[in-house]
């Protein structure tokens, strides 16, 4: 080696290979230059300097350890794989765990080490490297999608060991991940069932019904837990609404074949009941037959029946009208027409109470109703009749009694009332001195009624006043014949037949006449079983 000469030997000293000749101090400083730039970036340049043969640079020991370290998480990751797709997963998550200590930041591999934790049924510790996943990755949703998933696992592993409150817990988790995954939401709701926490469960059902209008399950499950409740009439109509979507349908079938039973036992008690004379306690079994069965006719109309002799007279109309809607849709259906009968008949029922209790004109209304669904009962416009007659309404008292003459056979005693009615409204118009009005209205109360002496004294009068005394006269010989005995009867025939005893008048022509008329009168109308109740004087 040769020296540069005047320069001293020391650790910068610089070599020539090959015996060339010392570089000037300007060839010298470029030489220097170059080999800086081959030097390994970031170290200083001295005699420690590294030289690269044919023109390759020198690695550092940072990116030595750097290339190193990804080489060992490689093979790290490698080997997880294999001994995964071995189905050695404690050697899978032990590869991936030494990986993982070399780079946390690596998200594939907690994710790869979730997997294996899945396969070895550890749900807790695979939805943990997920959440650490969640925390890292960017795709959040897919992520989110996993972890419901293995959630809903853990939750059906601990429901299989009837760790039921652990269980809704991990369901719970998992629906609030994916709220819109039905799957999740039922078994929350099997979870509470199963905890026997029934009220929180109903209202998840009557949530999911909400959500979903089509499914029989969630009805008949709601069917039960009503049916749990003590609410039966709600069990019926949610079995009904199952059977309606599915009628095949065997649990719904069966929860309503539990309901009729229990309807048809209260039903044949409540029965029973009622002919002991024990109304009340009968009345109990019937509405518990209805409220099992709420779509039952029959039960209706036994129930009106039983109101209707309690004197509830606007419940039984109720339940009469009630058992005549659900029979609509059964042509021809006897227990329709049966309740549709009894409708009338407990308007008149009613009415008639209403009139004990002079609440007339309640009881007129009560037998409009009545008449408006049958107008062929007479006895309906008789009632009213009466009624009309306590309110003073004579002319609608009349109307009505003789429409219950059209719609009814021959009936004396109906008859005898529209006389009465015919002679007072003639009272009325003679004291108001409106004589032909007065005569019209007796000669109608003579031609209902001929064997009311009182009609013919007072249309006798009538006509005195009127000044037909031919008239008059026979009409105080007619009233002679009815009753010989009647002092009134004397007064007036003495006024009209001047000197004349009463044997000479009722064998005189004009009572011949009289008598001739009286037997026409009797032949037009019915036989009287009861003599006529005594009217009113003028």
């Amino acid at each position: 080696m040769h020296a540069w000469p005047g320069r001293r030997y020391g650790c910068d000293a610089i070599f020539v290979v090959g015996g060339s000749s010392p570089a000037s101090p300007r060839s010298r400083r470029l030489s220097q230059k170059s080999w800086q730039m081959h030097a390994w970036p970031g170290r200083r340049y001295g005699c420690g300097a590294i030289f690269v043969v044919g023109g390759s640079s020198p690695a550092s020991p940072r990116r030595r350890r750097s290339e190193r370290l990804f080489l060992t998480v490689s093979n790290g990751c490698q080997e997880g794989k294999k001994f995964f797709s071995q189905g050695e997963w404690e050697k899978a998550i032990t590869c991936y765990t030494k990986a993982l200590n070399l780079d946390p930041k690596r998200v594939e591999l907690y994710e790869q080490k979730a997997e294996a934790f899945l396969q070895l049924c550890d749900f807790q510790s695979a939805a943990l490297h997920l959440r650490k996943v969640y925390s890292m990755t960017l795709v959040k949703e897919e992520c989110l999608v996993r972890l419901a998933f293995i959630l809903y696992l853990q939750g059906q592993s601990l429901f299989e060991q009837q760790v039921y409150l652990d269980a809704l817990d991990s369901f719970t988790q998992a629906s609030e991940l994916q709220p819109k995954n039905i799957l999740y939401r039922r078994r929350c709701i099997a979870s509470l069932a199963a905890l026997k926490r029934y009220n929180e469960c109903l209202q998840m059902v009557n949530e999911e019904v909400a959500r979903d209008q089509r499914n029989a399950d969630l009805f008949v499950l709601r069917a039960r837990l009503y049916d749990y409740f003590g609410k039966p009439t709600s069990c019926f109509y949610n079995t009904q609404e199952a059977l309606a979507i599915d009628p095949g349908l065997t649990e719904a079938q069966l929860l309503l074949e539990k309901l009729r039973k229990k309807a048809q036992k209260n039903k044949d008690q409540a029965v029973t009941k009622a002919l002991k004379g024990n109304l009340q306690e009968a009345l109990l079994k019937i509405n518990r037959a209805i409220e099992n069965i709420p779509l039952e006719a029959d039960y209706f109309l036994f129930r009106g029946a039983i109101l209707r002799r309690l004197k509830d007279f606007s419940a039984a109309i109720d339940d009469y009208l009630q058992a005549v809607e659900i029979c609509k849709a059964e042509e021809g259906s006897q227990v329709g027409a049966e309740a549709q009968a009894q409708v009338l008949l407990t308007y008149n029922d009613f009415a008639v109470h209403c009139y004990a209790k002079g609440f007339y004109e309640e009881a007129v209304l009560l037998l409009n109703k009545a008449i408006k669904g049958e107008k062929k009962e007479k006895g309906l416009y008789i009632n009213r009749g009466d009624c009309f007659l306590k309110l003073g309404e004579l002319n609608f008292a009349i109307e009505d009694y003789k429409q219950a003459l059209e719609v009814g056979p021959i009936d004396p005693g109906l008859q005898k009332r529209i006389a009465r009615l015919h002679n007072e409204l003639g009272l009325q118009e003679f004291r108001k001195r409106r004589y032909p009005e007065a005569e019209t209205y007796f000669s109608h109360a003579i031609e209902n009624n001929p064997l009311e002496p009182q009609h013919y004294l007072h249309r006798c009068k009538t006509r005195m006043f009127l000044q037909e005394a031919m008239s008059a006269k026979e009409d105080i010989v007619t009233a002679l014949l009815l009753n010989p005995t009647s002092e009134e009867s004397h007064a007036l025939a003495n006024n009209l037949f001047l000197g004349e005893n009463i044997q000479t008048i009722l064998h005189s022509k004009i009572a011949v006449l009289a008598k001739a008329r009286l037997d026409r009168r009797l032949e037009a109308c019915p036989k009287y079983d009861a003599p006529a109740a005594p009217e009113r004087s003028v």
